[in-house]
């Protein structure tokens, strides 16, 4: 403990030898708190995307169902009605073109 407070113990040749040791399980160290901190923001941004995702997929049920009622015959005619412009209740002619084979 005495060599551990006056600082002796870092002139011993036996440490010398194991600084590489000791830096290694440093880098060991910081690496592996660095991962943690990485993890934990790659799961905050997993998150923030979910949140998005359902939020964006809400707006597209919503907007489709928008499309779907404003495309009807009924909502169209009203749209197209002060236009003049009316649906047919005649329903549509063939046309036949005869060719000379025939």
């Amino acid at each position: 403990m005495k060599s551990i407070i006056d600082g002796s113990f870092l002139t011993r040749e036996g440490l010398l030898k194991q600084l590489p040791f000791i830096f290694y399980v440093t880098l060991l160290f910081v690496i592996y708190i660095a991962n943690s901190y990485f993890g934990e923001k790659t799961v905050y941004e997993i998150e923030n995307t979910k949140k998005e995702l359902i939020e964006l997929r809400s707006e597209y049920i919503t907007a489709k169902s928008r499309l779907m009622i404003s495309t009807n015959l009924s909502q169209v005619s009203k749209k197209l009605g002060p236009l003049g412009i009316k649906p047919s209740h005649v329903p549509p002619n063939k046309i036949f073109i005869k060719t000379n084979d025939e």
